[in-house]
């Protein structure tokens, strides 16, 4: 069973959830610029595309199908950072998804895009992390630029985006 994505075992918080989020793409490219340190890698805030990207209940719907379809798929060699260029940023992780004909049909077959499963993907990390954040005093300043609307979703949603990040 592969994953797209799998979520590190570590708490993300908001100013390095990408970071976590470059390490969970792995099997989709494959690239040594993935065993940086998260502070080499790190953004010091949350992409405004992925920090305002609607998050709710149809959307989570639709990324738990794909998700369960893409789980049993066989996506082996397909992986690799053609362009080598390690580009990280959620717009070129969309762009390499668009160039994977087998994923690209799982998620039109569920309504998405390659760029909704990425930004939302992290949008749903970045819930996930300032929710669970929340109460940590030293994290109280990196929280402030989370949407609100994704820690409010976050709340209401944890058990189910937990196990759509396969935790």
């Amino acid at each position: 069973m592969v994953c797209l994505f799998r979520r590190p075992a570590v708490t993300i918080i908001a100013g390095s959830f990408l970071a976590a989020g470059f390490f969970a793409v792995m099997p989709l490219t494959g690239h040594a610029a993935f065993a940086q340190s998260f502070s080499e890698v790190a953004k010091p805030e949350v992409p405004a595309e992925v920090n305002n990207y609607p998050l709710d209940e149809k959307f989570l719907t639709k990324m738990e199908a794909a998700q369960a379809e893409l789980n049993t798929m066989d996506m082996s060699g397909s992986g690799d950072d053609e362009a080598g260029t390690g580009d990280h940023s959620p717009k070129a992780l969309a762009a390499r998804i668009e160039k994977q004909p087998k994923v690209m049909a799982v998620l039109e077959k569920h309504g998405l895009t390659a760029q909704d499963y990425i930004y939302g993907y992290f949008a749903l990390v970045s819930s996930v992390s300032a929710v669970e954040s929340e109460n940590e005093e030293q994290l109280v300043d990196e929280l402030k630029g989370i949407n609100p609307a994704h820690i409010t979703f976050g709340k209401q949603y944890i058990d189910r985006i937990h196990k759509l990040l396969g935790e």
